[in-house]
């Protein structure tokens, strides 16, 4: 495994789930430090506090999720590409989202409206993962500036839960194209306002000191229970900044 792949996906024993697979897709590499915040290097006495852990409401299945579904009412819910695709499921005493039904990409973000994060330094984010059909779930931000970015390295499939942490300076990143804006001259096809590609680009260097919401996505379209990206449990741990 290389060394991007060991740093991006710790398993701590807060959260470890035996025999749990550890998966990165094409793409990694040397992390490049990200965050312009500085600090929080290999080495660093700082820890980065818990700004969140979402576990999901324990309500009946919903399709759409919706934001009666945060089991953290702090939190505000945002559903990006296809709004009405992801679906709260359980299977008691597991709650979690199943996006085998989304008719195209889709991306699940939250924030919060009091404060936006410095997720730069030792700050990170753990996913709760059991996926199905060559999934992998992508950590998503959106930026202070509007701007939205999904990482290469991801949560892939595996035969049981398992949890992921990933320190978000060590990733790479790559640039999300959120609006329809065909760009050759000669396209004859008009832009969709309403559509939301939510398609990865060139990669990029996000300013992590300022993040205004956190989510994921696995950035496909569902394939039914064979193929669906499945979340029990996220967090985040970073600083807070007032808005």
């Amino acid at each position: 495994m290389s060394a991007a792949a060991v740093g991006a996906m710790l398993i701590t024993g807060a959260y470890a789930d035996q025999g749990a697979p550890q998966q990165t897709p094409p793409g990694g590499g040397r992390g490049r430090g990200s965050g312009r915040g500085g600090g929080g290097g290999f080495g660093s006495s700082e820890i980065a506090p818990l700004l969140f852990e979402e576990r999901w409401a324990k309500l009946p299945q919903a399709q759409p999720i919706t934001q009666a579904n945060l089991s953290n009412q702090n939190l505000k819910l945002h559903i990006y590409g296809d709004t009405a695709g992801i679906r709260a499921s359980n299977h008691d005493p597991e709650w979690y989202t199943y996006t085998g039904e989304t008719r195209t990409n889709w991306a699940l973000t939250v924030s919060d409206p009091a404060n936006i994060w410095d997720l730069s330094g030792t700050a990170k984010v753990m996913l709760r993962t059991r996926n199905t059909g060559w999934r992998f779930t992508h950590i998503v931000i959106k930026t202070a500036d509007g701007k939205f970015y999904a990482s290469e390295e991801g949560s892939g499939e595996s035969s049981s839960w398992m949890n992921v942490e990933y320190p978000l300076q060590d990733l790479h990143w790559r640039t999300l194209l959120m609006t329809d804006t065909p760009t050759n001259a000669s396209n004859k096809r008009a832009p969709e306002a309403s559509l939301v590609p939510i398609i990865p680009t060139t990669k990029a260097t996000p300013d992590l000191t300022k993040v205004d919401e956190v989510g994921f996505s696995d950035l496909m379209p569902g394939g039914w229970i064979p193929a669906t990206t499945r979340v029990n449990a996220w967090a985040v741990y970073g600083k807070k900044m007032p808005r």
